[in-house]
């Protein structure tokens, strides 16, 4: 079950890698296209934000799982082996526990933009929906992978702290 959880999550992060690529294309795309032949793009903005918002949304999980995020250590890296691993552990709950607030609350939010047709007004006139479906989407794959971390915390330990880093 872990290694699927680990695959769903890096399935996701590759697919945002790409995403990230597709934004920066259409935005070059658009800049050319806007001052080298006076012609801009009715789709290039409102596209490229919706696959940013997908792609950081999708890449949180794997993310997690390679410990890319942000860390301070300042306190962690001078307790124990045992103390690293409450720490670990009660972080990875912390995390899955607002992940499951926010993968329910934005659920209720994409689908009431799904059931009342709400679009964003624009010329694509794009439904609200396909933005806000990322984030239950994305939090509900943040909270398995932390639930899996956790498992791994408490089978093996924290991972051991970086030295050099760059973590503060």
């Amino acid at each position: 079950m872990l290694r699927l959880i680990d695959r769903a999550a890096d399935l996701l992060g590759h697919a945002a890698a790409w995403l990230f690529f597709l934004t920066g294309a259409m935005i070059t795309y658009e800049v050319l296209a806007r001052y080298l032949f006076n012609a801009p793009t009715i789709w290039a903005a409102e596209l490229s934000q919706l696959l940013l918002l997908w792609g950081s949304f999708m890449a949180m999980a794997t993310l997690l799982r390679q410990r890319a995020h942000i860390r301070i250590t300042l306190l962690t890296a001078r307790l124990g082996d045992r103390g690293r691993q409450a720490c670990e552990a009660f972080t990875l709950i912390f995390i899955a526990g607002f992940s499951a607030v926010a993968a329910w609350h934005g659920w209720l939010i994409a689908y009431d933009s799904f059931e009342r047709g709400r679009s964003t007004g624009t010329m694509l006139n794009i439904p609200n929906w396909w933005s806000e479906m990322v984030i239950p989407l994305g939090f509900l794959v943040l909270l398995l992978q932390c639930l899996a971390e956790v498992l791994r915390v408490l089978r093996h330990g924290a991972p051991a702290e970086a030295e050099g880093s760059g973590e503060a």
